[in-house]
């Protein structure tokens, strides 16, 4: 989505015109928290994302409710499609043993294994490869 850094910009601002009473470090601490993934997204539409990409070789896991990352708050996203076709917000992902996943750019690398999670503001398009 090319205009979600536009409306993280714009949550900011408003964000911090809604607590301008505040101190300025909890207006910090605030930001912080309200944009943490915590299975819904922040003020209803701003949701996580997370895109397989068409090159990868495998599904990917992603769960809808993190810290619960058991079988009741996960679905598999096939290559080439998103997590919205089967969550309305993502907050992680699993990576399996043994695999390779990487931004589409390979700038970032994700450790096998492990779940990696991710905020409202956030849209990754994850390649994997195993």
């Amino acid at each position: 989505m090319h205009f979600k850094p536009t409306l993280q910009a714009f949550a900011t601002l408003l964000l911090v015109q809604v607590t301008t009473a505040a101190p300025v470090s909890e207006v910090a601490t605030r930001a912080s928290t309200e944009i943490e993934a915590r299975g819904e997204c922040t003020w209803g539409f701003i949701c996580g994302v997370i895109k397989n990409d068409p090159k990868s070789n495998r599904s990917l896991k992603v769960t809808n409710d993190w810290p619960k990352r058991d079988s009741g708050a996960w679905k598999w996203i096939a290559p080439g499609t998103s997590s919205t076709a089967v969550m309305k917000d993502a907050d992680g992902f699993y990576v399996d043993p043994g695999c390779t996943a990487t931004s589409v750019d390979d700038v970032l690398v994700w450790d096998s294994g492990k779940w990696h999670k991710i905020n409202d503001l956030q849209e990754y398009t994850v390649k994997i490869i195993c």
